[in-house]
């Protein structure tokens, strides 16, 4: 529990954060934050809602499935904006941190899911999540940041 509170208080700090700093009519965000805001609410009180309601083996199995769904999606989101970078010929939308420790991250479940928990829903999104990261960094290498002004392209690590 204490690893997902961290998780929890950081995320939170990481909204807030974008929330001061993104501009209001910012294309390249999937709706806006109040949408974002007002999803995660809903969201919250359907968790608190099956909680409350669900026999508790239920309740868990119900919750982790979602959380298993989520994580995939999370992972995966830096890869909707796939179409653009090919167009473009720049992958400067896919953040390069951001991937390389889902890379990182997503090995070392990885591994402990299949080798010693033996646990689909740790080892399965956490493989999927390999394979897109692994895929945003194809994308990283063969576009890096786009054209710079004499028409090479920028550093992969930019």
């Amino acid at each position: 529990m204490a690893p997902n509170s961290i998780g929890l208080l950081l995320g939170t700090y990481y909204f807030t954060a974008f929330r001061r700093h993104v501009s209001i009519g910012a294309a390249n965000l999937p709706g806006t934050t109040s949408q974002h805001r007002n999803g995660l609410v809903i969201f919250i009180t359907f968790i608190l809602l099956v909680a409350a309601t669900m026999t508790k083996d239920l309740a868990v199995e119900l919750i982790g499935k979602l959380g298993v769904l989520i994580c995939m999606i999370m992972f995966a989101s830096p890869l909707s904006t796939m179409k653009v970078v090919i167009e473009t010929k720049s992958a400067d939308s896919i953040p390069l941190p951001f991937t390389i420790a889902c890379v990182i991250n997503c090995v070392m479940w990885s591994v402990m899911g299949v080798l010693d928990m033996n646990d689909f829903n740790v080892y399965f999104p956490n493989l999927v999540g390999l394979a897109a990261g692994l895929a945003q960094l194809v994308l990283k290498g063969l576009y890096g940041n786009g054209k710079s002004s004499d028409g090479e392209n920028d550093e992969f690590f930019q």
